[in-house]
């Protein structure tokens, strides 16, 4: 499940771009790519796990020649006054910086919306759930980031938007997006549910077969 869909799918343009300063892992990478976006990480990429620019595929550019990108994309661990410097220079679109469930102190996420904000972009924020036994995360709604008090600054992904059209298309596609993953999440929990009710009856009866009360007809 991914707050990154509804960006993708807001940009309208033919030839839409992405620039990684860092990323959490090659499948982060790969749904833009198989949207057929192209895809570029800088010298300076920083992978929050394991990450194959190969198979995302995503090439390796010079941040100098960058200008106008689509969509910037930063992990909140890396996130850096560098960061906030070439977002400024090269003026995206949009910039999504993930924070949700990332353990950066919530003080810390807090100064990066004010960054972001202080660049004159437009501030969506994404909201996650994980407050269900088996701790399933979700993606819950989508909003622009005042309507969200008090913020939950670590259940919280950023999208920055440069002009208010584009906030409104991935507000609106992103609020049918959250409506659709939360059936999902639903559904993953009902089946964990089930998958564990399962796991105990089949204890009990193992228990009960190597009781010695238990006993088999001759």
């Amino acid at each position: 499940m991914s707050d990154d869909l509804p960006l993708i799918f807001a940009e309208d343009s033919p030839t839409p771009t992405a620039v990684f300063l860092s990323a959490a892992g090659t499948a982060h990478i790969q749904q833009f790519t198989i949207e057929g976006w192209a895809v570029a990480v800088t010298a300076g990429f920083q992978p929050v796990r394991p990450t194959s620019l190969v198979d995302a595929p995503a090439q390796v550019v010079d941040e100098k020649i960058i200008f106008g990108p689509t969509v910037v994309s930063v992990e909140a661990q890396t996130w850096s006054a560098k960061d906030l410097a070439l977002i400024a220079q090269w003026q995206p679109r949009f910039v999504k910086v993930n924070c949700a469930f990332t353990g950066v102190e919530p003080s810390a996420i807090e100064a990066i919306a004010k960054s972001l904000s202080s660049l004159g972009l437009i501030m969506l924020a994404t909201h996650w759930r994980d407050d269900n036994t088996f701790r399933i995360r979700s993606f819950n709604r989508i909003e622009r980031l005042e309507a969200l008090q008090p913020p939950e600054w670590s259940r919280l992904n950023f999208i920055a938007c440069a002009d208010e059209r584009g906030a409104q298309a991935v507000t609106k596609i992103g609020r049918i997006h959250a409506v659709q993953e939360q059936r999902i999440a639903q559904l993953r929990i009902t089946e964990a549910v089930h998958d564990e009710q399962i796991a105990r009856l089949e204890a009990a009866l193992i228990a009960a077969q190597n009781s010695p009360y238990f006993k088999t007809p001759s």
